[in-house]
């Protein structure tokens, strides 16, 4: 099925096919947990690494329908609203990179503060 890779590392979104088996997200996002940050009422969700604010050498992203920025590889699926299966994403990859922008933090005056990358 479609999906999507969000890479800030390489700041790029490419199209992805997800074969449906769950351990492929792990591979894909760089991962051994993982969490969804839900996208829209369509049932689109970004997969991202459950631990990624823990990794030393870190790269953010921040998606315009979710309130705060992810941290690491994000892999974008939709789901079937019915029986809860993932499917294919609803959004296309056009849609998807005008809704995204590489973010970091700084710090000012001890409050972090989230900055264009």
């Amino acid at each position: 099925m479609r999906a999507f890779l969000i890479d800030p590392f390489q700041q790029e979104v490419t199209e992805v096919n997800y074969s449906g088996d769950f351990k492929q997200i792990y591979e894909f996002i760089d991962a051994h947990t993982f969490d969804v940050a839900r996208l829209n009422a369509k049932g689109d969700g970004i997969y991202v690494d459950d631990e990624g604010l823990y990794a030393e050498d870190q790269r953010f992203f921040q998606h315009k329908f979710y309130p705060s920025p992810l941290a690491g590889k994000g892999l974008v699926l939709g789901c079937d609203m019915d029986t809860g299966e993932s499917a294919s994403a609803s959004m296309t990859l056009e849609q998807l990179v005008d809704d995204i922008e590489w973010v970091m933090p700084i710090r000012v005056n001890g409050e972090v503060v989230w900055i264009n990358a």
